[in-house]
């Protein structure tokens, strides 16, 4: 790799509010933002929500511009004794 390539996606170079500004609301990762925003919500959750098939892909999508987001166990609404993950938005960069 020469000196003037760059790693796709590292996203080192850019200013994170920026990043941040750029984030398209009607795009995967703008779509899980705006409902993190109101609430924690779980991958199933989001999926049925937003209909977006991965939603993982988007978080870590948001994570990589710099938004905070953490992952924490619930437990499971139906099922006593077994936990579910949710996404938490803890800072917006």
């Amino acid at each position: 790799m020469t000196d003037n390539m760059k790693t796709p996606g590292r996203g080192d170079d850019r200013d994170t509010s920026k990043a941040l500004a750029e984030i398209d609301p009607t795009t995967h990762a703008g779509k899980v933002l705006a409902v993190l925003r109101k609430q924690p919500m779980s991958n199933i959750e989001l999926m049925w929500e937003l209909n977006i098939a991965h939603p993982p892909a988007a978080v870590r999508d948001l994570r990589r511009v710099g938004i905070g987001i953490k992952t924490q166990e619930h437990p499971h609404p139906s099922r006593p004794g077994e936990k579910i993950k949710r996404y938490h938005l803890i800072s917006e960069g």
